[in-house]
Order: structure tokens, then C-alpha cells, then sequence
């Protein structure tokens, strides 16, 4: 998981917890605000349907009007509030509201709590359960004509108008959490992808510096601490650069100055050899041979640690021959025959029968090949075989080289490229090399935009060498 991937877990994680604790303590004040707010409105309503039917009411309790007539007039505010009504004589000697009306609608027993604060000149809000099980919230209010109370107006409504009330006022509150959390953590998002482009970018230098190219170097670092350490990459990279360039241009001079030694050492040797003082000694000329023969090995370490030293440094001339790529394996075939043969091995070549044109330096191009199929036939042991075959697809050059040698282990595998690697030292100290030759092909073949991929199913079990060579190759240039 990515930093960026946990560092916005993390961040809307805890905005989720913040805003969750945030609704609830904000749903919690909400809730009772409501509540609150509620009751006192139905306070308010009380009072004023008091006194809208108050004449309704006189009337009733004067017997002039039925119960038909009292119903029609708290039809509305019924209708309105959502709530019932009911009202009760106060039962008090007046003779004007002394009819049988009166006599129905006496007050309840024991006296409800918010019919009798009214006695004490107050209005309260009063919750209970009724007989069919439903929560009701109660209010009372006296109601009067002409100075004279008539008796007490009660009003019940269920609490599930107020738990409606509510609801809704949570789903607003929760969609708002729910929209700031969203838009919380595209703002994260967008924050934390600024935040981490700086690493982003030094990741994308390092893996470009992995690579090779030593004179990449950050643009324009930033002043927080990532680009501190974008500033240490650069000095990093510096310093890098420095010390391979230092160490290539050691590797070319020496390279360079091996040359006339050597030279002069194998001219000597077979000034030597040609003494007639020397021909009967036969330890002397085996010396001789022996030098000759390091010499020749010495000689070809030096050509191999000049080439890589052009390679590393960019001055390795890219091809101008138009070379026949079948033609010349036909050519270098023939010419590892007798080794091949020397061996008893069968070296084969499969290549299409028409003419395929690609632009190389011909040196470059023979020492590719003539190493990879030396490699073949050193590894392989007597009666063995090799296999060359072309294939051309995709204006690319497949060559695929398969012998029945030795093999190579599986840990082996990703470090064959490497300078001076050789799988199994022990096992292969009587076979000759230097350990620089897979390197050489493997930077030729690249400088040109090709690639190499060595295969093997285990020790004993032979070897498979495909390169990857482009057909149709850009002009050719010099670079620099």
C-alpha cells in the first residue's frame, strides 16, 4: 500500500471519527432544542385555540349547541395542529353554565398534571401513555368569556409528529457530515498528492539514476524537508557521476596503456620463439606458448575493458554498414565450424531464405555473436549440439541460440550481465574467460535498442539465448 493510499486512510479516518462525534453531540443538541421548541409551541397553540373557541365553548356549556356544533369548531385547529382537543368544566356554581353539557364534560380524577397547573396560573407539557399504547405529549389551557372561565382546554398530540420532527432534522444533519466528509477528503486528496509529488518525483530519480543515467538530477526542489532530501539526491547523484566517470576514464587510460606493453611483450615472445637457440629447448617453447597464450587473454581483456569504457561514457560509434544479418550468420556458422567440430558438437543455423538488411558496425555486430556462439560451445560438453535459428517479426530480428550444455542454476540467472560475474566458479575454473564477455554483448546490443534474455531450465539442462535486434535502425550517429 502506498503512502499516499495510507496517509488518506488515516486523515479521512480521523475525519470520520471528528464529524461522527460531532453529529451525535451536535444531533443530541438538536434533539433537544427540538423538543423544547416543540413543547413551547404547543404551549402557544393552547392558549390561542383557547380563546378561538372560547365563544364555542360558552355556548356549549350553556346547552344552546350540541356536541355536533363544539367538534365543528375544534375541527381546524385539529386539522392544523395534528392534535385533539377536549374540553372540561371546571364544575364551578355558575348558573349560566349550569346545563347538562357541563354535566358530561367534568374534569378527570385524579386531576392530569397539565390540567391542574392551569389551577396555579401555569402551562406545562406533560408526556404519558394512553390506553391504546400511544406516547402523547398533553397541554392544558383555561378558557374563559367574559371574564368568567367555562372550563379547561386540553390538547394531546402523539410524539410521533415530534420523532418525525427529528428524523428529518438528523437526515439533514447527517447528509451535511456525509458532504463535508466527501469534500474533506477530496481536499486531503488533492493536499496529499501535492504534498507527495516531491517523493514521487525523487522516486522516479532514483529509479532513473538505478538506471544509468547519471546526469539526472531533480529540477527545482522544494523548501520543506522533502526537498532537503531532494537536495541530498542531487549531491548524491553528484558525487556518483564523479566517481564512475573518474573510474571509466582510470579503466579507459589504463586500457590504453596496457596496449604497448602488450604489444611489445608478444612481439618479444615470438622474436623468441623464432631463435634458433630455442627450437630443441622444449620447456623453453613450452614457456613461450604458455605467455603467448596469456598474452593473447590479457589482450582481450584490454580490447573488452576499452570497449566498455566507450560504452559507459557514451562514445561508442553506432553502426554505418548495411550488413546481410543472414548472410553474416551464414559466414560466422562457417567459420565456428571447426571448433564446433573439434568438439563433436553439430552446429546448426535456421534462418529465412531471403536477404534482411540492418545498419550496424560489423566489428560490433561479429563480436556479439561470435561471443554468444563461443559461450555455446565452450559450455557444451563433447557431442552436444548448437542451434542458431532467425526469425524476423515485427520489423524486429529475433536470434535464438540453444545448446545441449551445461546449464546454468536459477540464481545464477539475473547476475550473468554483471563485470567479471561467472556462474559456478568452482565447476567451470578449467574453462576459460574473463567474465567481461556477456557484459560487452549486453551493452552493444542495448546501445543499438535491442535486448538480451538468457534462459535455462537448471544445471545439465542447456542454455537458450535470444536477442532481440531492430531491422530497420535510425541513421546512424555519433553519440557524444
Amino acid at each position: 500500500m502506498s503512502i499516499r493510499t495510507r496517509l488518506l486512510l488515516v486523515i479521512i479516518g480521523l475525519l470520520a471519527l471528528a464529524f461522527v462525534g460531532m453529529s451525535l453531540f451536535a444531533g443530541a443538541q438538536i434533539t433537544a432544542g427540538l423538543q423544547v421548541d416543540y413543547e413551547q409551541r404547543l404551549m402557544s397553540d393552547i392558549k390561542l385555540i383557547a380563546q378561538g373557541i372560547a365563544p364555542a365553548a360558552a355556548a356549549f356549556a350553556r346547552d344552546e349547541t350540541d356536541d355536533q356544533a363544539l367538534a365543528a369548531a375544534f375541527a381546524p385547529y385539529e386539522a392544523q395542529t395534528g392534535a385533539s382537543l377536549r374540553l372540561y368544566f371546571t364544575g364551578n356554581p355558575i348558573e349560566q353554565y349550569s346545563g347538562d353539557n357541563t354535566v358530561r364534560n367534568p374534569i378527570p380524577r385524579p386531576e392530569p398534571p397539565e390540567i391542574d397547573a392551569v389551577f396555579t396560573g401555569q402551562t406545562l407539557v406533560n408526556q404519558r401513555v394512553e390506553e391504546d399504547g400511544t406516547v402523547y405529549l398533553f397541554t392544558a389551557a383555561s378558557v374563559s368569556s367574559d371574564g368568567r372561565a367555562i372550563g379547561i382546554l386540553q390538547l394531546g398530540v402523539p410524539t410521533s409528529a415530534l420523532q418525525a420532527l427529528i428524523v428529518q432534522r438528523w437526515i439533514v444533519l447527517v447528509s451535511g457530515m456525509i458532504a463535508l466528509t466527501a469534500c474533506a477528503a477530496l481536499l486531503v486528496g488533492w493536499i496529499s498528492h501535492r504534498m507527495l509529488r516531491s517523493l514521487r518525483q525523487l522516486q522516479d530519480s532514483a529509479a532513473r539514476l538505478a538506471k544509468g543515467e547519471l546526469k539526472h538530477r531533480i529540477a527545482s526542489p522544494s523548501s520543506d524537508e522533502i526537498g532537503a532530501v531532494a537536495r541530498a539526491f542531487n549531491t548524491m547523484a553528484e558525487r556518483i557521476q564523479s566517481m564512475l566517470e573518474a573510474q571509466q576514464t582510470f579503466a579507459s587510460n589504463t586500457s590504453h596503456e596496457f596496449r604497448t606493453p602488450l604489444t611489445t611483450i608478444q612481439l618479444r615472445t615470438e622474436a623468441l620463439k623464432r631463435s634458433p637457440a630455442l627450437t630443441q629447448d622444449v620447456a623453453a617453447r613450452k614457456y613461450l606458448d604458455e605467455i603467448e597464450s596469456e598474452i593473447a587473454r590479457l589482450t582481450s581483456m584490454v580490447q573488452g575493458f576499452t570497449l566498455l569504457a566507450r560504452l559507459d561514457t557514451d562514445r561508442m560509434e553506432l553502426g554505418r554498414d548495411q550488413v546481410d544479418i543472414v548472410r553474416f550468420a551464414s559466414a560466422l556458422r562457417n567459420q565456428m565450424l571447426p571448433q564446433a567440430e573439434a568438439k563433436g558438437i553439430t552446429l546448426s543455423l535456421t534462418a529465412p531464405d531471403r536477404a534482411i538488411h540492418i545498419h550496424v558496425n560489423l566489428a560490433h555486430l561479429t563480436l556479439v555473436f561470435r561471443n554468444l556462439l563461443d559461450n555455446a560451445l565452450k559450455y557444451t560438453p563433447n557431442g552436444g549440439s548448437v542451434r542458431w535459428s532467425l526469425l524476423c517479426e515485427d520489423q524486429m530480428m529475433i536470434h535464438t541460440l540453444t545448446d545441449t550444455g551445461i546449464g546454468i542454476a536459477p540464481e545464477h540467472l539475473p547476475h550473468l550481465f554483471e563485470r567479471f560475474y561467472r556462474a559456478d566458479r568452482a565447476r567451470l575454473r578449467d574453462v576459460p574467460g574473463s567474465g567481461l564477455g556477456l557484459s560487452i554483448v549486453a551493452a552493444i546490443v542495448q546501445a543499438y535498442g535491442g535486448d538480451i534474455q538468457v534462459d535455462s531450465p537448471g544445471v545439465n539442462q542447456g542454455t537458450t539465448v535470444t536477442v532481440r535486434w531492430r531491422v530497420q535502425s535510425p541513421e546512424p550517429t555519433l553519440q557524444r
